[in-house]
């Protein structure tokens, strides 16, 4: 014989959508990263390493916020295109610091997006 099994329901269906709740804790969080990245005083490769890690992160998270919230459409694209701005200029400091890095040492912390294929995350 088998039994039925009954669930209660929520008492109340917020109406905000999963993506936007929390959006103030990421927000905080994207800060305060940028606030460090700020306070850094770089001095060895494990910390140029965690700066661009830092950066890389945050960015994605603002395009990522910015793709979920509602905005204008010309806000949105002013934002993407500071945010893909800023992912030249990522990608330009991570090949001019090729210097300092042993090549086989390079390859283990930063992905060449070349080589990196779509949707792969990025390894340190």
């Amino acid at each position: 014989m088998s039994s039925v099994l009954e669930f209660r329901r929520p008492y109340k269906k917020t109406a905000a959508s999963p993506s936007c709740y929390g959006l103030p804790d990421v927000l905080r969080n994207v800060v305060a990263w940028l606030a460090q990245v700020q306070a850094f005083e770089i001095q060895t490769i494990d910390d140029a390493r965690q700066a661009i890690f830092i950066l890389e992160l945050a960015n994605g998270c603002i395009q990522l916020i910015v793709g979920q919230t509602r905005l204008k459409e010309t806000t949105r694209t002013t934002l993407l295109s500071q945010s893909a701005r800023i992912d030249l200029l990522i990608a330009e400091t991570r090949r001019e610091a090729t210097c300092l890095f042993e090549p086989t040492d390079l390859k283990s912390w930063i992905a060449d997006d070349r080589e990196q294929s779509k949707g792969a995350p990025r390894s340190i």
